[in-house]
């Protein structure tokens, strides 16, 4: 954004100084033209007097310089999505001040700019004719840069935002006032450079910045290891397939639907803590018929001996390998099931890869 800014000054400033000159020429003319003569009574009154109107002139015109120039730092290095993010946190102390810049920059950031550099070189234009005749032209010049250039710019850049919000209603008042020459250059630049909108993060530069909070502002701000983990890996999320988080069909607990339900099939299922057991037809692995929920075994006795096939079975989802995780974890959300077959080929008898489960998402979520 300040880069952004930089360029914008740099290119508008030729012209906005050569309109500033124009303003000015009409000081630097009265500064040369020649003084008639006067007795030295008159002439010693009026040098004491006219000293103090120089005087009060020149510090006039460098604090106006000095305000344009930071002025111009303090608004023009605040970027619009950052002011949105304050603007919108009643907990942020700059919540105010962010709302003013905002709207302030709002009506147009090259509006802005090209008002401040108008008026700022207009008075610099202005500014020699009136403090060489007060402090000579080497002290004029060094007086010029500090307190019109070094000191109100440092200040601008520390305390950019609330100085910008506290003068943002003058700011609004000088671009109605420069508005015949200021707004038209500023429409012009809006055509040819395009209007601001913020910058702008991809999910890379997110993470980074996410990553960054870990260690950077006060220490009861930070982010915690767990809090970054998270918020990665939800950005991460729609670029994730499923494959990558899924459990290969060879370490998954399945049964064939002849499978007869006796005591120590109960137990092994029990110790497998499993909550839903992929069903598999007989004589082919990789041929899914259904998925048993192990809480519907409460009504049945083992001692009866009733293959899985007579039991209820629930339908088994089946989704591609290349399918995200965010769409998996929406379709978790409908309720209509936890558990996801992985497949080459959804809906055919082979292609069986692994299963997917709310489980396994949430785990990819938390790092774990």
């Amino acid at each position: 954004m300040a880069n952004a800014a930089r360029y914008n000054m740099g290119s508008i400033r030729p012209a906005v100084i050569g309109m500033g000159r124009v303003f000015g020429a009409s000081l630097t003319a009265v500064s040369a033209f020649p003084v008639d003569t006067k007795g030295h009574h008159d002439a010693g009154e009026e040098g004491g007097s006219s000293l103090w109107v120089l005087a009060v002139a020149s510090m006039v015109l460098v604090l106006l310089g000095g305000a344009f120039a930071g002025l111009t730092i303090a608004l023009m290095g605040q970027d619009s999505i950052y002011l949105q993010v304050l603007s919108g946190d009643p907990a942020e102390s700059q919540s105010k001040n962010a709302k003013r810049v905002l709207k302030l920059l709002k009506r147009g950031k090259h509006w802005v700019l090209v008002t401040l550099l108008l008026s700022n070189v207009i008075v610099n234009e202005s500014l020699p004719v009136v403090l060489d005749r007060t402090l000579g032209g080497g002290v004029a010049a060094v007086v010029g840069i500090i307190f019109g250039e070094i000191v109100p710019q440092s200040i601008c850049v520390r305390y950019g935002l609330p100085i910008g919000g506290y003068m943002s209603t003058p700011v609004l008042i000088l671009m109605y006032l420069t508005a015949p020459v200021s707004w038209p250059i500023a429409k012009l630049l809006d055509w040819i450079l395009g209007e601001d909108h913020g910058t702008l993060y991809k999910k890379s530069g997110l993470k980074t910045l996410v990553t960054l909070h870990k260690s950077l502002g006060e220490i009861s701000e930070r982010l915690n290891q767990d809090e970054v983990t998270i918020i990665t890996a939800v950005l991460d999320l729609k670029d994730k397939p499923v494959a990558e988080v899924m459990t290969p069909i060879s370490d998954v607990y399945t049964l064939a639907e002849d499978h007869i339900l006796d005591e120590k099939t109960m137990d092994d299922i029990l110790s497998s803590g499993y909550s839903r057991i992929p069903i598999y037809r007989s004589g082919n692995h990789l041929d899914f018929v259904g998925m048993l929920l192990v809480k519907t075994l409460i009504t049945y006795d083992p001692e009866d001996r009733i293959p899985v096939r007579d039991v209820p079975l629930g339908a088994i989802v089946e989704t591609r390998p290349e399918t995200s995780c965010l769409d998996i974890i929406n379709f978790f959300q409908e309720g209509k099931s936890h558990m996801v077959l992985v497949s080459e080929f959804p809906g055919s008898d082979h292609g069986a890869l692994g299963v997917v489960t709310l489980e396994d998402v949430i785990e990819e979520l938390i790092g774990e």
